[in-house]
């Protein structure tokens, strides 16, 4: 494998609706998990879980021989106002990464809205609500302008197709992608985020392979999605009930999806997004992602 393998604090649980409670698993029991399985980085997660502050995520982090691969900065954009407020945080971010030294890049996305989220799983419903026009191109520009802001901070940056989100079908990621710089915005491409937009990751892997920055190996349980699909279940219900399943127990084609990205050289990202863990499943979680580690280092190796 030419890529390097991190974790990410949403696998265990922890993310922007979880990291308040006072019974997710505590920042020093996951790095000492994440290493001992193997993985040589992680991302921030939400803000204030591994610290305030650069200096306490490098020493935290650095305690543990794992880099920061990454933090996530969602961009209201598809509207002029907030997406201008928005970059207070992103600078922030932006900084962040910067004062630890981080090689990864700032992550961002479109921000989650209750229209994007009401169609989420469902392509048809995403066409009828997705920006077109004038409004995408807006959008684009907007991307476009934070691309170039963490360029001159010094740091990376890919921009993150996200379920729920005004970038989630294909016919969307296509018009990003023709719509700004290929040598300013790549995409933080997700296998499981573009199954669930109703893409096939091989597909995209393959079509825009030179514009991906940074990759995040996710499965799907395809039960799950079909009932998003019918209007069963709501995206975040899905979520809940396991959307995102165990690595190779879904419809994600590991091995065609890294002989697609023959080359890639950044970070890989191994999630399965989980909504509530607690210190009691950690050992458990552990053994799903030892399992995880090992479908992502097999379908390396088929795909040399």
């Amino acid at each position: 494998m030419t890529f390097r393998l991190a974790s990410a604090p949403c696998t265990w649980g922890v993310w922007e609706r979880t990291v308040d409670r006072d019974d997710v698993i505590p920042p020093d029991r996951m790095a000492e998990t994440v290493r001992e399985l193997g993985y040589s980085g992680i991302e921030l997660g939400p803000p204030g879980y591994f610290g305030d502050d650069p200096d306490t995520v490098a020493e935290l982090l650095g305690s543990y021989g794992l880099e920061l691969v990454g933090a996530f900065a969602p961009l209201r954009i598809d509207d002029e106002e907030g997406f201008r407020d928005d970059l207070a945080f992103l600078d922030r971010t932006i900084g962040f990464l910067a004062a630890t030294g981080a090689r990864g890049p700032v992550v961002l996305a479109g921000a989650g809205n209750d229209v994007r989220l009401a169609a989420a799983g469902r392509p048809d419903q995403t066409h009828v609500t997705g920006l077109k026009g004038d409004d995408l191109t807006r959008a684009a520009d907007r991307i476009e302008r934070a691309a170039d802001r963490a360029r001159e901070g010094g740091v990376a940056s890919a921009f993150h197709p996200h379920t729920a989100t005004y970038i989630e079908n294909p016919d969307e990621v296509a018009a990003l992608l023709d719509a700004t710089d290929p040598e300013l915005v790549r995409l933080a491409f997700d296998t499981g985020h573009t199954v669930v937009g109703g893409g096939d990751p091989v597909e995209l892997a393959r079509a825009a392979r030179d514009r991906i920055g940074h990759l995040h190996l996710k499965d799907v349980d395809p039960a799950a999605l079909a009932r998003v699909r019918s209007g069963e279940l709501a995206v975040e219900e899905a979520w809940d009930a396991g959307l995102f399943c165990p690595l190779g127990e879904g419809s994600v084609d590991f091995s065609a999806v890294l002989s697609a990205l023959h080359g890639y050289d950044g970070w890989a990202v191994v999630e399965q997004d989980r909504v509530a863990v607690q210190l009691g499943d950690l050992a458990t979680i552990r053994d799903v992602e030892q399992r995880n580690l090992a479908v992502v280092e097999e379908a390396a190796t088929h795909s040399a």
